[in-house]
């Protein structure tokens, strides 16, 4: 992948958590096909595990070093060589792109897009919402999501 100005943005690294997609027979009835997914976006092995650790909804950069035998500081450190952003800076756009689409796109509750996004609880995810998004979870949802979308992909 070719990074402009030295940089990849969001767009070119991010991990959608979604495995499936809804299709529609000709008789009309829903059906889901497996999603494609680049699960090694930059092709540095330490950086692509990063990026699957944030869409699998386990974002500490400390777990992850102490599994890869290295120090937090160095993963801080590749995250800002890659994105040229701040490593809590791009986790936070990570974790809002990642809640926006499963408020989005599924029935989840709120506690499990809490969990599956990396926030814990529904109580962080309200307080992340609100700080981030200035709205709660449920409006956030209802200002996401159009017609049709509920249940367009499957995680």
């Amino acid at each position: 992948m070719e990074a402009r100005n030295g940089f990849h943005t969001l767009e070119e690294l991010y991990i959608s958590p979604f495995t499936r997609a809804r299709r529609f027979d000709d008789n009309g009835q829903p059906y889901y096909v497996a999603l494609t997914r680049d699960l090694n976006p930059t092709g540095i092995y330490a950086a692509d595990m990063l990026l699957r650790s944030f869409t699998d909804g386990r974002p500490s950069l400390a777990d992850l070093a102490g599994r890869l035998g290295c120090d937090g500081r160095d993963l801080s450190g590749l995250l800002r060589c890659l994105t040229g952003m701040p490593s809590e800076e791009f986790r936070i756009a990570y974790r809002k792109r990642i809640v926006g689409e499963l408020l989005r796109y599924t029935s989840m509750t709120l506690a499990e897009v809490a969990a599956r996004s990396g926030i814990g609880s529904a109580r962080n995810l309200s307080l992340f919402c609100n700080h981030h998004f200035r709205s709660t979870p449920d409006e956030l949802r209802r200002r996401l999501r159009q017609q049709g979308d509920e249940g367009r992909f499957a995680v």
